[in-house]
C-alpha cells in the first residue's frame, strides 16, 4: 500500500502499521512519542478500532423498555380517570390497575432475566446514587411496582375477590407521597438512562430521547386501554377519550422524532438510514402512528356523543401502536450497539 506523498507524517506510520496489521507496543509508543496519538489531520479513527464498548441489550431490555412505559401510562390513565373522570371510567380505572401491576411484575422478570442472576438486582440496591440513571431507575421501578401492587390489591377488594390486606393508614400516605413521582419516572428514566451515555446517538438525541419515550408510552398505554375496552365492555365515551389521549401523544411523538433526525446529522444515521431507518418509519411512524391516527380522526371530529364501541376499528389500531412502539424502542436500542462500533461517529471532528 502506497501512502501519497504529501501526507503527514503520522498518516504514513498509520498507513504503514495498518498495511501490515501489526499494533506492536512499539508501534503505539512511537504515535505517543510523536505527540498525535497516531492521528494525522485527516486520520478520523484509530485505525478504525471502536473506541466505545456497546451494550449487550438484547430483546430483554427492548421488551423492559415497552413494558415498563405501557406499565406507567395505565398507571396514569387511571389515576386520572379515578381522581378527574367520570363514573363511565370505572372500568379504565379497573383495567388500569390491573395493567400496571402486570407490567411491573412483567417488567422485574425481564430486568433479572437481562441481569443473568437475581443477585446482581439485589446489589444494585446496595447504593442510591441520584446522579445515575440506573441507580434511580432500580428505585423507580421497586416504588412503582409497590405503588401498583397496593392499588392492585385495593382494586381486587373492590372486585370482592380479597380481603382489605393493606390497611389504609399505610397505602394512601405511601401512594400519595410516591405514587405520581415513581409514575412519571417510570416513564421516562429509561430515555434519560439511554442518553446519559456516549453513544453517538443517543448524546445527539439527549433532548429527544426522553420526551419520546414518554410520548410513545402515552400512546401505546391508551391503546391497550382502549383495546381492554372494546374487549371486556366499558362506555364508549371514555374510549373517544383515550383516542384522543393516543392521538396527540402519537403526534407529538412523531414531531419529535422527526426534529431529532434534522437535527442530529450523521451521528444518528445508524437510527434513521438504512434497514433499520426504512423498519422506523415504516412501522413507527407510519404503521403506528399515521395509520391509528386516520382511523381515528373521523370520531374525534364527530361532535356526536358515542353510543357503541367500533371493536374491529379499535383492535386494529391498537395492535398498529402497539407494534410501532415495539419498533420504536427496539430501533433506538439496537442503533445505540451499532453506533458504539463506528469509531468515526465518536471521533468526527466538529464541523
Amino acid at each position: 500500500m502506497e501512502t501519497p506523498a504529501g501526507a503527514a507524517p503520522a498518516q504514513k506510520h498509520g498507513a504503514q502499521y495498518a498495511a501490515a496489521g501489526t499494533y506492536s507496543p512499539d508501534a503505539v509508543a512511537a504515535t505517543m512519542q510523536r505527540g498525535d496519538g497516531g492521528f494525522g489531520r485527516d486520520q478520523q479513527t484509530y485505525y478504525d478500532h471502536p473506541v466505545l464498548r456497546k451494550a449487550h441489550w438484547k430483546w430483554e431490555i427492548v421488551a423492559y423498555f415497552f413494558a415498563g412505559g405501557i406499565a406507567a401510562a395505565s398507571s396514569a390513565l387511571a389515576a386520572l380517570a379515578s381522581r378527574g373522570g367520570d363514573p363511565d371510567d370505572a372500568q379504565l380505572v379497573r383495567n388500569g390497575r390491573y395493567t400496571a401491576l402486570a407490567g411491573a411484575l412483567v417488567s422485574s422478570v425481564l430486568l433479572v432475566k437481562d441481569l443473568g442472576r437475581p443477585e446482581r438486582f439485589l446489589n444494585m440496591l446496595r447504593i442510591a446514587k441520584l446522579k445515575s440513571p440506573m441507580s434511580v431507575g432500580v428505585y423507580t421501578l421497586i416504588t412503582f411496582s409497590t405503588n401498583a401492587g397496593l392499588r392492585g390489591l385495593e382494586q381486587l377488594h373492590a372486585d370482592g375477590v380479597l380481603p382489605q390486606l393493606a390497611p389504609g393508614w399505610v397505602a394512601k400516605p405511601l401512594r400519595a407521597l410516591t405514587g405520581a413521582p415513581s409514575t412519571a419516572l417510570m416513564a421516562s428514566y429509561t430515555g434519560v438512562l439511554l442518553s446519559a451515555t456516549a453513544i453517538p446517538v443517543w448524546f445527539t438525541g439527549r433532548r429527544h430521547i426522553p420526551a419520546i419515550f414518554v410520548c410513545s408510552a402515552a400512546s401505546t398505554g391508551a391503546a391497550l386501554q382502549n383495546a381492554l375496552l372494546a374487549l371486556i365492555g366499558g362506555s364508549p365515551r371514555t374510549a373517544k377519550k383515550l383516542e384522543l389521549v393516543e392521538f396527540v401523544a402519537s403526534l407529538a411523538e412523531a414531531a419529535l422524532l422527526v426534529h431529532w433526525q434534522r437535527t442530529a446529522g450523521d451521528s444518528a444515521k445508524t437510527l434513521f438510514t438504512g434497514a433499520r431507518g426504512a423498519k422506523l418509519k415504516t412501522y413507527t411512524l407510519g404503521i403506528g402512528i399515521a395509520l391509528p391516527a386516520l382511523l381515528m380522526l373521523p370520531t374525534l371530529l364527530s361532535r356526536k356523543r358515542p353510543e357503541k364501541h367500533h371493536r374491529v376499528r379499535t383492535l386494529l389500531t391498537a395492535a398498529c401502536a402497539l407494534y410501532g412502539g415495539y419498533v420504536l424502542r427496539e430501533s433506538v436500542v439496537y442503533a445505540g450497539r451499532d453506533s458504539a462500533d463506528d469509531p468515526r461517529a465518536y471521533l468526527r471532528h466538529p464541523e
